[in-house]
């Protein structure tokens, strides 16, 4: 019996306080209107907390303030970046430019030997402005490095060029060049194989484009 009355008492308590909430807008509401002020009241702007949601698929254009290549970085370095371009959701900034951005790297693969390429591919932790953070835990693309295939091409063959001039002068016969072509090409695909292909940088400056792989719930911005 005792705890049925400490519940009901609970529940006039909570009554009694949304009815003096009510009664305090319906007052601020009258007086904002005899005013001339038709904004909502302060009360309803602190009861109905407003958030934006910038849903999943949501491009957002970020500068890198790291450098990051596949020959220095490593999986878990981390870095930073900034927003460039404001995030509008409903028609207000849910995101602003400027805003600060932290990630690491998650693939950090050097190019291999022989026309191999490499891999940097990052996730992005967290966006941080007006003094609130939130989870992005958002990947990018996986950026890959140009082939080293032209090089490995010109360098076999340079090789067996050169060894052709080589043999030609030495021997003095069609036999003794292309014996000499064919040791080229062969010292130049040795060369190739102990070579590796293009690194891959992404420059400090250089301006990425993520896509948010799940909703972000942001703090709307305070009205003035």
């Amino acid at each position: 019996m005792e705890r049925t009355n400490r519940v009901a008492a609970a529940i006039i308590g909570i009554s009694v306080a949304v009815l003096l909430g009510l009664s305090v807008y319906a007052l601020q509401a009258r007086q904002n209107g005899q005013n001339g002020d038709s904004s909502p009241a302060p009360f309803v702007q602190s009861v109905f907390a407003q958030h934006l949601v910038v849903p999943e698929g949501t491009p957002v254009s970020v500068r890198l303030g790291t450098t990051l290549s596949t020959k220095t970085a490593n999986v878990g370095d981390r870095f930073a970046a900034t927003v460039t371009s404001p995030v509008r959701v409903e028609g207000s900034t849910a995101i602003p430019a400027g805003a600060a951005v932290e990630g690491h790297v998650i693939l950090a693969q050097q190019p291999g030997k022989a026309s191999g390429r490499g891999h940097l591919q990052l996730e992005y932790d967290q966006v941080a402005f007006n003094g609130h953070r939130y989870d992005l835990d958002t990947r990018s693309r996986v950026y890959t490095s140009a082939s080293g295939a032209k090089k490995d091409a010109a360098m076999i063959g340079g090789g067996a060029v050169a060894g052709g001039l080589v043999g030609g002068i030495l021997g003095g016969s069609a036999g003794s060049a292309v014996k000499g072509a064919v040791i080229g090409g062969a010292a130049g695909t040795g060369a190739s194989l102990l070579t590796r292909g293009p690194q891959l940088t992404l420059e400090a400056g250089r301006e990425l484009s993520m896509t948010l792989d799940h909703d972000v719930r942001v703090a709307a911005p305070a009205r003035s």
